[in-house]
């Protein structure tokens, strides 16, 4: 089955954290960098709105972070590989 693809880039000047719940994923990009992760469109579930991410924008110790709500607890580089569950160690 295909995967959905969510990209995720900054365009800012300073690193954005971006972290993925239910999977406790979180990922640092750089200045200018791209993520880009796929998942599996039969573990979505919608929200009460319909949609299958829910985004929210938060100040963590680092300024403000992403944090992408998905039904998934699994989510995949483009090469295949799974992107890494980090339990609250970065």
């Amino acid at each position: 089955m295909a995967k959905l693809k969510q990209t995720f880039h900054n365009p800012t000047d300073a690193p954005l954290f971006v972290n993925l719940e239910l999977s406790t994923s979180r990922f640092r990009l750089a200045p200018g960098a791209e993520l880009i992760l796929f998942y599996d469109p039969t573990d979505r579930a919608a929200d009460e709105h319909g949609s299958a991410l829910r985004i929210e924008v938060v100040q963590g110790g680092n300024g403000l972070e992403l944090v992408i709500w998905t039904a998934e607890e699994k989510m995949f580089y483009p090469n295949g590989e799974q992107a890494p569950l980090d339990f609250g160690h970065y």
